[in-house]
């Protein structure tokens, strides 16, 4: 046998070890490139459908359990119908653009303004990714009838590994766990209807329209609405790409699907589960779905893993944006490094599990309602930017060159702009009309 097809154990594990080190992703907040932009519209539409089903969602109806069913179903669909289109609008801002969020935010707000907006908002992500880790690891410890500590660092570990390794994996993850995540969750819910006398949640108090469309934007649609050009910065580009060396022309795909899917990706599992969650808390007097799964022979591994899917889809897509919004801050007082990223990931990871284990899960409600005041009015500012106010926005490197002087650094119209929203959004009910106030989302007029 020829001496060069000899098996070397020594080159194999080397050549293992450059493959892993390969397939971290490192591009940071510099632009994706293009071969890296592949993402289609029904790819786009799992990554948001499982980033969205998290075994936290059926909180939803436990949360506006006491308006009834029927005028929870309305809430949802009228927090899509107010705000699809910025939705849609940040998600193509990621296909014609891509970059981060927060690093498109320097043109908006300014240099300074949004290297403390990138801090904000890399701990509001975090506080998601403790928030969800720990109802996953307590749904475990249940399940398991065992300690909820371990379980806070098992949740919390293989969100950390799956994020290191980026969107390209995080999609193929979302991808092909999808059918898994709802063939437990059907189950659990054929179950509780097999199983248990359930009556349609009815109405037990007044429907106060805007705190309850609040709540499910916080907790949904506005949750994530400044991560969609984050994620849709992988996707196909949105103008025609000229031929280069290694790839041929390429004509933009239809903008409508784009448009589109996220906003229906987040909303379709609200929607599911949050029926879910009202009818589990009629029967069972809890929300939380996957509690069955504790007293039932056979189902308890099944509700085990549909929980702990549900958690790996949800936090990894918290932990991701947190990473990539600490990347932005940095930049902003040093030259990026290609270490950062997979470095970053694994701190901000323990942080946000070590919040899960201090007791975040008690302050749930009110942090989901808080977020939605911060998250509406930033968003706004950006998308209303992005339709009139900027102008040669495609200019990468607008974005990585150095303020030149105050207005750079500080662009005050933009940050009186998110102020005003905020002060109407967080203390609105102190001094607008009660009908105002309890018909529209503060939210939204923020």
């Amino acid at each position: 046998m020829p001496a060069d097809t000899v098996s070397d154990p020594v080159k194999i594990h080397h050549s293992v070890l450059q493959r892993i080190n390969g397939e971290i992703e490192t591009v940071g907040v510099e632009p994706v490139p293009e071969k890296q932009r592949t993402t289609t519209p029904y790819r786009l539409f799992i990554v948001w459908s499982m980033a969205s089903a998290s075994a936290t969602t059926p909180l939803v109806g436990a949360l506006l359990f006491n308006i009834g069913l029927w005028y929870m179903l309305a809430a949802i669909a009228l927090s899509w119908v107010l705000f699809f289109l910025p939705l849609g609008v940040a998600s193509e801002m990621g296909r014609e653009l891509p970059l981060p969020t927060l690093l498109m935010a320097r043109r908006n707000f300014g240099w300074h303004a949004t290297f403390l907006f990138s801090l904000l908002f890399t701990f509001v992500n975090m506080a998601w990714f403790g928030l969800n880790c720990a109802v996953g690891a307590q749904i475990l410890a249940s399940l398991s009838h065992s300690s909820v500590v371990p379980w806070y660092w098992l949740v919390g570990g293989l969100d950390i590994v799956l994020v290191v390794f980026g969107y390209k994996w995080l999609e193929y993850f979302y991808r092909y766990t999808a059918l898994l995540l709802v063939l437990c969750y059907g189950a659990l819910t054929a179950f509780l209807f097999l199983h248990f006398s359930l009556h349609v949640p009815r109405q037990t108090a007044p429907v106060e329209w805007g705190p309850a469309i609040t709540t499910v934007a916080g907790f949904a649609i506005l949750g994530w609405a400044y991560e969609v050009s984050t994620v849709s910065r992988f996707c196909r580009p949105a103008i025609d790409s000229p031929a280069t060396g290694d790839q041929p022309a390429r004509k933009a795909p239809p903008r409508l699907w784009y448009f589109l899917m996220p906003s229906l990706g987040i909303m379709l599992p609200v929607v599911l589960m949050g029926v879910m969650g009202a009818f589990s808390q009629e029967a069972i007097g809890t929300w939380n779905i996957a509690t069955l799964g504790a007293s039932i022979s056979g189902w308890g591994a099944i509700a085990a893993f549909g929980a702990t899917l549900g958690v790996l889809h949800t936090n990894a897509m918290n932990l991701y944006p947190s990473t990539v919004d600490l990347l932005v801050a940095m930049t902003t007082v040093r030259k990026p490094k290609k270490w950062e990223q997979p470095l970053s990931t694994p701190i901000l990871g323990v942080m946000g599990t070590g919040l899960a284990q201090a007791g975040i899960l008690n302050h749930a409600e009110t942090f989901v309602s808080d977020v939605s005041y911060l998250l509406g009015p930033f968003m706004f500012v950006m998308v209303i930017d992005w339709l009139w106010g900027l102008r040669n926005k495609r200019n990468v490197e607008s974005y990585f060159r150095k303020p030149r002087g105050f207005a750079e650094q500080w662009r005050l119209p933009a940050i009186i702009s998110f102020a005003a929203g905020f002060v109407v959004s967080f203390w609105g009910t102190n001094f607008l009309p009660l009908w105002l106030t309890n018909d529209i989302p503060l939210a939204f007029t923020g």
